[in-house]
């Protein structure tokens, strides 16, 4: 009798639940991108576009500072800590799709006292069921979330790196612009220090006036000024990139390995279209998997408004020496089904809210795309504008030089004034270090296009990427 009701119990739940899989809902974030760029820069682009793009500078030390900070950066072992996390919560959902088993023990002593004890054991052991065979799809949904989620954590985490590498990069560059603006001075000192010579000579010589010496002599001490500055600059980019890479401010000895010169970008960059850039960043990789847990989780909400089933069941073995009590065995298997009736419209409002959350989550996927655009539009125009200016900068020393050149003889022979050859070197020294620190914008300019422009990794490598726990 207790068989026929179950499994009439189990005929009306599948009456009730027939029909209950939820079609996951959609949302359109399809925005028209442009064939090309606005700005198409003078650089090559027929050299292939790589995640490694800090091998364009043929750097060694910027090419080991990324890949250690990349490993051993301390945001990016806290991210891996939280991405393994994030791993294990998916096994644990996983899970719900099969059985769960419990065993318990119930043990009592029960007796008489009277002259002495006369004592019984009775009780019974035994393991519970319980199953959800999740006809609404709720349990399939949530792992599908979660694996949306696990995958949004490893392409956060490829773009922290990606950000490292760029933030470890423009520190660098920081590190050279102040060496090679170090080296300069000491080359200015050395230009004054000549012209000081020379009117000072003149003015022993009676051919000039003191004023002149003055003159020369508050130009190299605005000059030696300028040292402590450059210096403290060099220390910050060198203690920012020792915190990059995971050690202790002052712990690299940079000033060995470090050239005075700012590194030349040799490769450019593949400019592919706009629409394959917003395909491989992965901060917008992860906005739009963020977007497809966030429906997904619409179907886990809506399954709450439809009737659920579970199946418990038990298995039990008593036992005991009671006289007349013999051991048994005992099963049940129930069939449970939750319909839901009235809850005064809670069920539907946490469905209207998981679609809200999905809404604003299609807002920050097409905010990253957005954003991805004008890194890469906004360091394109940078790229050209700095191009030309470094163009103009080189030829108006150039220019200065020849100048200079040419007034010092003057001076020497007393054919030129003294401030003709003051201004014209002013000028000269201007001019040399508008170069350096353009040269060293143009660096940076490029770093930031690189980084815009960063496929991250690819989907078949994503795993190995990222240190993933998955693959241990």
């Amino acid at each position: 009798m207790k068989h026929k009701i179950a499994l009439g119990l189990l005929s009306t739940c599948s009456l009730l639940t027939a029909g209950c899989t939820i079609t996951p809902e959609t949302i359109d974030v399809e925005r028209s991108l442009p064939n090309a760029y606005q700005n198409q820069p003078a650089l090559n682009t027929s050299a292939e576009m790589t995640g490694e793009w800090w091998l364009g500078f043929e750097d060694e030390t910027l090419t080991g500072l990324i890949e250690s900070a990349q490993s051993e950066n301390l945001d990016v072992l806290e991210s891996l800590s939280q991405l393994k996390a994030t791993y294990e919560l998916t096994r644990a959902v996983r899970s719900d799709l099969f059985p769960t088993i419990d065993g318990f023990l119930d043990q009592r002593i029960g007796g008489v006292l009277t002259s002495g004890i006369d004592a019984n054991y009775t009780g019974s052991t035994g393991a519970g069921l319980t199953f959800d065979p999740d006809i609404t799809g709720r349990i399939k949904n949530r792992i599908a979330a979660a694996d949306s989620d696990y995958v949004a954590s490893e392409l956060g985490v490829a773009n922290l790196k990606r950000l490292i590498a760029e933030a470890v990069a423009l520190q660098y560059i920081e590190l050279r612009r102040a060496e090679a603006r170090l080296a300069l001075l000491e080359s200015t000192l050395d230009l004054q220090q000549q012209t000081i010579e020379i009117s000072e000579a003149r003015f022993e010589a009676g051919l000039s006036p003191k004023l002149n010496v003055d003159r020369t002599r508050a130009d190299l001490a605005r000059t030696l000024s300028q040292q402590g500055t450059l210096i403290s600059s060099r220390e910050r980019a060198a203690y920012s990139l020792a915190v990059l890479t995971g050690n202790l401010p002052g712990s690299l000895a940079l000033s060995e390995t470090v050239s005075d010169d700012i590194p030349e970008f040799i490769l450019g960059p593949n400019l592919a279209v706009p629409a394959d850039l917003v395909r491989r960043r992965p901060d917008v990789r992860a906005a739009e998997t963020r977007l497809q847990s966030e429906l997904i989780r619409i179907s886990i909400e809506k399954a709450d408004l439809l009737p659920s089933l579970r199946l418990p069941g038990q298995l039990s073995a008593g036992f005991g020496d009671v006289s007349g009590s013999g051991d048994e065995i005992a099963f049940s298997l129930s069939a449970l089904v939750d319909i839901p009736l009235f809850d005064f419209g809670r069920r539907q409002a946490e469905v209207d809210a998981q679609r809200a959350r999905a809404e604003s989550a299609a807002f920050a996927y097409r905010a990253s795309v957005l954003n991805a655009l004008q890194e890469v539009e906004s360091a394109l125009s940078q790229i050209e504008a700095i191009q030309w200016s470094l163009e103009q900068q080189m030829e108006s020393v150039r220019a200065s030089e020849s100048a200079y050149e040419q007034l010092d003889a003057l001076y020497r022979e007393g054919l030129a004034t003294f401030t003709d050859v003051l201004d014209t070197q002013r000028q000269l020294i201007s001019g040399r270090e508008a170069i350096v620190q353009t040269e060293a914008n143009l660096a940076i300019a490029i770093i930031s296009l690189y980084a815009a422009l960063d496929a991250g990794c690819d989907d078949v490598e994503l795993t190995a990427c990222v240190s993933s726990p998955a693959a241990n």
